[in-house]
């Protein structure tokens, strides 16, 4: 529609502007009500192209804004998912490698999708690192080295996630030891 309407506002400028011009060829043999009308028509022909213009290029900026708010909603949404994941695997200090692959499962199937790629190499490397610490089955066995480095990269998966979300927060080391 708009281009349409861009297009006879084009064509009834063009015939007012001809109007103009053989007024001016015709050294103002045109009635001066005539000219009065067409100079109107000009002017609020250009006005009417100007607010299409900035009407369509609002239209545009809003539908890239909605849609940037929506991937953020479900961004934000399959981050905390994720990041609860993590917390839950990790409340009894040990990782079995089937809670392991639940994680790999939630990274490939929601985290990937959403976040840029240096950042999921960044995750897989500290998964790679879990998972070298992690336990066949969900045996109770607690080195706490291990322990150590499982939470040192949970901590680190959690900051990575909250650089791509631009949230700000960061796990410090001082806040690492309370927790």
């Amino acid at each position: 529609m708009n281009k349409k309407l861009i297009s006879v506002l084009t064509v009834l400028a063009v015939i007012s502007i001809s109007l103009l011009v053989f007024g001016m060829v015709y050294q103002n043999q045109l009635p001066k009500i005539v000219e009065e009308i067409n100079n109107s028509s000009i002017g609020a022909i250009l006005t009417a192209i100007i607010t299409v213009l900035l009407l369509s290029q609002q239209s545009s900026t809003e539908e890239i804004k909605e849609k940037n708010v929506k991937v953020f909603e479900e961004k934000s949404g399959k981050f905390n998912l994720f990041i609860e994941k993590l917390w839950e695997i990790w409340d009894d200090r040990v990782v079995s490698l089937e809670e392991l692959n639940e994680i790999i499962k939630m990274v490939s199937k929601d985290i990937v999708l959403y976040t840029k790629p240096e950042t999921v190499d960044i995750i897989l490397l500290k998964l790679i690192t879990i998972a070298e610490q992690a336990t066949p089955d969900k045996s109770s066995i607690k080195d706490t080295e291990a322990t150590k480095i499982i939470q040192q990269n949970i901590f680190d998966i959690i900051n990575e996630l909250a650089k791509e979300i631009g949230l700000g927060g960061e796990l410090r080391p001082e806040i690492r030891s309370k927790l």
